[in-house]
């Protein structure tokens, strides 16, 4: 017999602190609610969390990564792609509202939801106001699975287009490590360097490995 019952209404998780059951809660709600009749959204549930690490970083998952837990008989892989494009739309809409300095965790959460699982390596850049808002998100570049080719001069145009002062520079290791090597630390040096003849601050680097981020700031790197 299957449940044909409206389904609860679902909250996406945007917020940190939520505990693996809130986690397990939250994906056996969504996967009744995309697909009422899967036989067994408890046990899928508890696979993707075991697979991935949280429900976010699920949501985040390529749909070949889900295809492999959730079987390729299921709609849900393709649907669970939907639901987290609407995730980063809401992210990226918080991120937009809030002063960065005041939301850095934010910040990294939607970063990691962007391109915690990438398998090949990204580049973004987000181009702040003087007063640490975000005016635009861009992708600068993309690579293979453990380089991204950067061009400075490219980012600055880009920021003096836009009126950009500040600028959050970030980019993944598809490895899973977020500690910097020393061409990342010698590349983002470059840049801030560059930006100070511009007066454009590059107020920090955050690289996204698998479920963990490394702040340049935070590490001392950039002052």
């Amino acid at each position: 017999m299957h449940d044909h019952t409206s389904p609860e209404p679902v909250a996406l998780p945007l917020g940190g602190g939520i505990s693996r059951a809130d986690d397990h809660a939250f994906l056996q709600r969504l996967i009744r609610t995309l697909d009422s009749s899967h036989p067994a959204p408890d046990r899928l549930a508890a696979s993707f969390l075991a697979r991935f690490g949280s429900a976010g970083m699920a949501l985040s998952a390529h749909v070949g990564a889900l295809d492999e837990v959730a079987g390729r008989e299921t709609v849900l892989p393709p649907l669970l792609a939907v639901v987290t494009e609407a995730a980063l739309r809401l992210y990226r809409a918080r991120v937009r509202r809030t002063d960065i300095l005041a939301g850095q965790a934010g910040l990294e959460a939607y970063l990691q939801a962007c391109m915690g699982h990438e398998v090949i390596e990204q580049f973004r850049v987000l181009f702040l106001d003087e007063d640490f808002h975000l005016l635009t998100d861009e992708l600068m570049g993309t690579g293979t699975v453990n380089h991204s080719p950067v061009y400075p001069r490219e980012i600055m145009r880009r920021a003096l287009k836009l009126g950009a002062r500040r600028l959050v520079l970030a980019h993944n290791h598809p490895a899973g490590q977020p500690e910097p090597s020393s061409a990342d630390i010698e590349m983002t040096l470059r840049i801030a360097q560059i930006g100070k003849l511009m007066q454009v601050t590059v107020h920090d680097h955050i690289i996204v490995g698998n479920g963990r981020t490394h702040s340049f700031r935070a590490a001392g790197l950039l002052i």
